[in-house]
């Protein structure tokens, strides 16, 4: 068979008689591009004129030039989609679609951050793809960040396999349904909370995984100062959030004892106040640094653990409570799984608004059932660590599980109370292990499951 009966090669242009062709009309394209570059031309001039401006001209202009840089950007990810499609990006010398967007950043005198490069790169690509139409559809009307795309495009595919009822694109516009102010946090939110109600198992699983690779280290930035960085796992990372931001408040208001510059007499200046003005980032580092120090003396026998844990407020429905399907969420987003919420209400100071129906509040900050200081002294005492076989952690470490869980009927007793090391803790609710509590001390049955009110789910 030959070439042309295979393929059906298109007819020829029409040519008039005179061998001259007609131009074809080029629509507003052109017209749009050049304005467009005036846009970016005059945009120069700027700085040079907001001294001209009032308030109200000044607020105007920065809420337009807002607008242009988020719409711009999903603009430049749709133009990118066509070169890709055309075979622009192909056809150049960059090695990716990533580096073809760099490279025309930089020609703009205004270059783009890698991964903001890579974000429009990753979505324009994707935007290609006939299953990814509501994305595509959502970023050329300007109703969805190029980052959420990203973000969208990503858990889809972790979503879509435990929602088989569902297909792609109805995936997809779940995320795109999200308040657009909640951003790539707001997806991930709703697709934990997505596997915490399809695939409870899964979701526990996975961050049981995270928490064996969760890392924290340091170094020495220019300054000389000490730069951390943690990686936690989302439970973990909850209460540690927790703890920082209850002790990261603003400091009251107080008079100024000292004369300040000026003053000729402590009195005059007494009629002033000194407010605390440190930043939100000096708060929470002096608010961690305040919980590391007093870690560090309970560790030491300097000082008692007969405190609390981080408070946590969590919010679930009474099934996943009962059941250990779904999940908890937390007024910062932060969701865990069924499992993790109970641990939590074991030793943590758990304020928890149990829903029922229709968002009705069942049982909201039953603080009866937490574990008292002076409880907590008494296990402290029989206990001394962690009882779990072969532990040795200090009680600096541990927390205060109870044996018989409150949701299934468990009682905030000495004679229901354990004390475990937060690595034990956990695994203690994840195989459903129980124990036998005696005057004298706690003996462990490590056969999984039987833990009172355990499920698998919630392991």
């Amino acid at each position: 068979m030959s070439l042309d009966s295979a393929v059906p090669l298109p007819d020829r242009p029409d040519v008039p008689e005179d061998g001259v062709r007609v131009p074809v009309e080029p629509g507003r394209g052109p017209e749009v591009l050049a304005q467009l570059q005036a846009v970016a031309a005059i945009a120069g001039e700027v700085p040079g004129v907001l001294h001209q401006l009032g308030e109200e001209q000044l607020e105007t202009l920065t809420e337009t030039l807002l607008g242009l840089s988020g719409r711009f950007a999903q603009l430049a990810t749709v133009a990118t989609a066509e070169a890709v499609d055309r075979g622009t990006v192909a056809g150049s010398t960059a090695a990716n679609t990533t580096q073809w967007v760099c490279r025309h950043a930089a020609a703009a005198g205004v270059p783009v951050e890698p991964v903001e490069a890579k974000s429009i790169a990753v979505v324009a690509e994707a935007c290609r793809e006939p299953k990814n139409a509501v994305i595509a559809a959502a970023v050329a009307r300007g109703s969805c960040t190029v980052s959420t795309a990203r973000a969208a495009l990503t858990h889809a595919d972790k979503v879509a396999p435990v929602v088989p009822s569902a297909d792609r694109g109805e995936v997809l516009s779940w995320f795109l349904q999200l308040e657009p102010s909640l951003g790539v946090k707001g997806v991930q939110a709703l697709t934990r909370k997505i596997l915490a109600t399809y695939a409870s198992e899964a979701l526990s699983a996975q961050d049981a995984k995270l928490e064996t690779v969760e890392t924290l280290t340091w170094g020495t930035t220019a300054a000389g100062m000490t730069r951390l960085v943690a990686e936690l796992a989302p439970a973990n990372a909850a209460v540690l959030k927790a703890a920082i931001t209850a002790g990261s408040a603003p400091r009251p208001a107080t008079p100024d004892q000292t004369p300040g510059v000026g003053d000729s007499t402590v009195a005059t200046s007494a009629n002033r106040t000194v407010r605390d003005d440190r930043t939100p980032g000096k708060r929470r580092a002096d608010a961690l640094v305040e919980l590391v120090t007093a870690g560090a003396k309970v560790a030491a026998g300097e000082a008692a653990p007969v405190g609390s844990a981080a408070t946590v407020l969590l919010t679930m429905d009474l099934k996943s409570l009962t059941e250990g399907i779904g999940g908890a969420t937390t007024p910062a987003g932060d969701v865990f799984d069924a499992g993790a919420a109970r641990r939590a209400a074991c030793d943590a100071d758990l304020i928890p608004a149990v829903l029922g129906g229709p968002s009705q509040p069942l049982d909201v900050g039953r603080r009866e059932r937490l574990v008292t200081k002076g409880l907590r002294a008494a296990v402290l005492i029989r206990d001394g660590g962690c009882t779990f076989p072969g532990c040795d952690r200090p009680p600096g470490f541990c927390e205060v599980h109870h044996v018989t869980p409150w949701w299934a009927g468990g009682t905030t007793s000495l004679t229901n109370s354990a004390m475990l090391c937060c690595r034990h803790h956990q695994e203690v609710h994840r195989r459903g292990f129980t124990a036998r509590v005696r005057p004298d001390g706690v003996t462990w049955d490590l056969t999984e499951g039987r833990m009172p009110g355990h499920t698998h789910a919630a392991a």
